[in-house]
């Protein structure tokens, strides 16, 4: 009988040929010990279709312990064939079958050892422990997972003795009473079987059966309440796989509170994870979905700067702002609020530019005293903010070279706890400008044209074309989604051609993140005596 490949969307337990192996030794240690006796049979769909038995010949004499334990003596075994004898016939048996054995560690590791001795590679076959799996279906049942325990509790046929053969029926039977009450949990694969082992069994498992029939395409995977409410969103190169994973015992307290309040799983198929991505990003901004981290946060705060021409009104000023609005200034973001603080900071370090916080009536404050504010109003305040604007949607290294001048300053005269907070903001204002940059530059491209494998992806002024006319992004919303096919094509750039630009689209080489802020480290502080 052909088995469907373990690729497939899982193996229904029945179709599975398991090969039950159980081996006696003359120690614990594969390394220092040998085999004295394996056993081994194969059943599927709870039939018998082969048995395998025979003694070896460990080449050594049997310790008084073993003989106690087992019955198995010296003169057993002079006839037995040794080990690189039974190897091949071993091998052939275990083909194509998944091994099962109870503490399978031990098991597997002798025969691996034998077999690496004997110059064959270690098994590849997927294995079930079934003292594992008791300590997870049986958990609070029983008492310990010794063999014998679970077959007197599970009222088996058999019962194991210390013998190879005798001991692989009992484990047989205890492996069918286990996938017996594993189905109760929603376990009818095999793939849910070898998973089972690494699983919380706390009552969301059974809902795995959710997932049936999802597709192992690319795309995104919404977990849905009762109410029809969206309570996460994510994206996945495998959403089968993907979304059976969260129930295979992720040890995060909100994931299991999650799966408790999952009524159903949706699912969206996109042929590339480009459009994967973007549509994950869409949903969370209209969904926010609240198991999501970003449909926790509180709307986001941009760095704004605002610059004014020659005779122009108002002031020229660096600012925070908690909306994207399309009045000609430039918007960093979007942060926490403590992150666009941090950023105004690393610029003010960097340059003179105002400390007031309102440098349009700024007549002379305690910043000016000390050369660190002019007001908005002033001509050479405007030169500053111009130069911070164009550093922030062009040339990033004015400003960050100013930074690592006066982080070597620091370091020189040996301020090296002033010297770390300059390299901690320049590092955060690095990556910061550079990203803008590159957000910047794929908006002013217009249309581009991007082959990702055989799917041709357009891009237009920042966003995704996917044939919606009557979509009508939001300025805040297109600095988004054009951060996240920035950070798509900054990660996979060498997986995609360019077909064809609307525009220039040029961007700032580099050698690497943080580039100018690697290599300060502050010195510890002297302790005092």
């Amino acid at each position: 009988m052909l088995q469907r490949s373990f690729d497939d969307l899982g193996v229904p337990l029945a179709e599975v040929t398991f090969c039950v192996v159980d081996l006696e030794t003359t120690g614990g240690s594969p390394a220092q010990n040998s085999i004295t006796e394996v056993g081994a049979l194969k059943v599927r769909g709870g039939e018998k279709v082969g048995s395998f038995h025979t003694l070896v010949n460990p080449g050594e004499a049997v310790p008084a312990f073993i003989r106690l334990l087992t019955g198995i003596d010296d003169t057993m075994l002079i006839e037995a064939p040794p080990i690189e004898a039974v190897l091949p016939s071993l091998v052939e048996f275990l083909k194509d079958s998944v091994v099962v054995a109870h503490n399978a560690r031990f098991d597997v590791g002798f025969i691996n050892a034998a077999l690496e001795r004997n110059c064959y590679p270690p098994l590849d076959n997927r294995v079930v422990d079934t003292a594992r799996l008791a300590a997870k279906i049986l958990s609070g049942e029983v008492r310990n997972n010794r063999l014998e325990t679970l077959a007197r509790h599970l009222r088996c046929a058999h019962k194991p003795c210390h013998r190879a053969f005798a001991d692989v029926l009992a484990t047989t039977d205890v492996l069918h009473h286990l996938i017996e009450r594993a189905a109760g949990y929603g376990v009818t694969t095999l793939e849910d079987l070898v998973a089972l082992t690494a699983t919380r069994m706390d009552g969301t498992f059974s809902k795995i059966r959710l997932a049936d029939g999802l597709p192992r395409s690319s795309g995104i995977y919404r977990f849905v309440g009762v109410q029809g409410q969206t309570l996460y969103v994510g994206k996945a190169t495998d959403l089968r796989s993907r979304v059976r994973s969260y129930f295979y015992g992720d040890p995060r307290r909100k994931i299991r509170d999650m799966l408790r309040q999952t009524d159903r799983i949706e699912v969206e198929e996109y042929p590339t994870m480009l459009e994967a991505e973007v549509a994950e990003a869409r949903a969370i901004a209209k969904e926010i979905p609240p198991h999501n981290r970003a449909g926790k946060k509180k709307p986001g705060w941009y760095v704004k700067v605002v610059t004014r021409s020659e005779g122009g009104r108002g002031a020229s000023k660096v600012s925070t702002a908690r909306i994207v609005k399309p009045d000609g200034s430039v918007y960093l973001g979007p942060y926490t609020s403590r992150t666009a603080r941090t950023l105004i900071e690393a610029f003010r370090i960097a340059l003179p530019l105002h400390r007031c916080s309102e440098p349009s009536r700024c007549h002379g404050c305690a910043f000016s005293e000390m050369d660190r504010c002019a007001g908005g109003r002033s001509e050479a305040q405007s030169r500053v903010v111009e130069r911070i604007a164009h550093s922030i949607t062009s040339d990033p290294s004015v400003v960050l070279d100013a930074l690592r001048t006066r982080m070597d300053k620091l370091a020189r005269a040996e301020r090296y706890e002033e010297a770390a907070e300059v390299r901690d903001r320049g590092a955060l204002l690095e990556r910061a400008l550079f990203r803008a940059i590159e957000v910047a530059a794929l908006v002013r491209a217009g249309r581009i044209e991007i082959e990702v494998g055989p799917e041709t992806v357009v891009i237009d002024g920042g966003v995704l074309d996917d044939g919606d006319e009557n979509r009508r992004a939001a300025a805040s919303a297109v600095a988004q989604e054009a951060n996240v096919i920035s950070n798509w094509i900054r990660r996979h750039g060498d997986d995609a051609r360019l077909v064809s630009v609307e525009n220039a689209w040029a961007l700032p080489v580099r050698a690497g993140p943080h580039e100018r802020f690697v290599s300060v480290k502050a010195e510890p502080r002297p302790t005092p005596r």
